[in-house]
């Protein structure tokens, strides 16, 4: 790691220890996020930003989660946002379980159904916010169009056009549930062949549940995604996949992280010379 990284790492470590010193930090594990940095305890985890609203939002989601019912763990808020030396964080519960990002598709297509299915089957609880907060909300569309769309070649301005209005028109139309907003196994734990665990709720909202397969047909394809949709929620998911890379641009742009809306533009570029916005074609 490099003497930045070091001393990122460090300062982190402060802050847990001046908002928590009832733990100790010194031999927690690290972790650097797009919007956090994590450490983790065997027992709890700090999530620390400097963004205190989006901290805020969090840890208000976290509050919502604590009263739902679900088939698998979600972390449990064990602190109020706590501001220390221009950064705030929050302490939840450590969730148990093995980490599998890269699971084959065979090995865990019946669990993703079963765990969307948990969650499309919740009543909706008062208080949840709407699709995107994250990275704009209803204002979303105008952050693309006004901030991102320039950056962006000529020949892809009126695809990213089309990509933003097509998932407006597709929400009219799609029912509304609990969406974890970010499904799929870099969020997940699992246990005896099981998921055990959900994490980084970040952009829970009540929204179109075909959000929630979009990552799915990003990592699998949409052909092996077919096996646990029907074809009407797919074409809604792949919609939403199209524009995943100008959900994190906005979201880089909103919070002047440079390099991520950099990272998510080329993505975009990529993605859409390769004709893959909607579907890699990797299943």
């Amino acid at each position: 790691m490099s003497s930045v990284g070091n001393r990122l790492v460090e300062s982190t470590k402060d802050h847990a220890a001046a908002c928590w010193p009832e733990h100790d930090w010194s031999a927690a594990r690290y972790r650097h996020g797009a919007f956090h940095d994590v450490l983790v305890l065997p027992e709890v985890v700090a999530r620390i930003g400097t963004d205190a609203e989006r901290v805020a939002r969090e840890h208000r989601t976290a509050l919502l989660l604590s009263g739902i019912d679900l088939p698998f763990a979600v972390p449990k808020p064990l602190s109020e946002p706590r501001t220390h030396d221009g950064r705030t964080g929050m302490l939840v519960s450590r969730l148990v379980g093995q980490f599998h990002p890269d699971i084959p598709w065979p090995d865990a297509a019946s669990e993703f159904a079963e765990a969307l299915d948990a969650l499309s089957s919740v009543t909706l609880p008062p208080g949840l916010p709407p699709p995107r907060v994250w990275c704009g909300g209803e204002q979303w569309p105008a952050v693309v169009m006004d901030h991102l769309v320039p950056l962006l070649p000529r020949d892809l301005r009126d695809t990213a056009a089309e990509v933003v209005a097509a998932v407006i028109v597709t929400e009219f139309r799609a029912p509304v549930r609990l969406v974890h907003g970010d499904f799929g196994p870099h969020n997940l734990l699992w246990s005896d062949g099981r998921i055990s665990g959900l994490f980084d709720w970040d952009h829970l909202c009540a929204g179109d549940p075909a959000i929630d397969l979009a990552p799915l047909v990003g990592m699998y394809g949409a052909a092996r995604v077919a096996e646990i949709t029907d074809s009407v929620t797919l074409n809604r998911a792949m919609t939403h996949r199209a524009t995943l890379s100008l959900q994190v641009a906005a979201a880089g742009e909103l919070t002047g992280n440079v390099a991520l809306r950099e990272h998510a533009l080329n993505n975009f570029v990529t993605r859409a010379r390769a004709e893959t916005l909607r579907d890699p074609g990797t299943g």
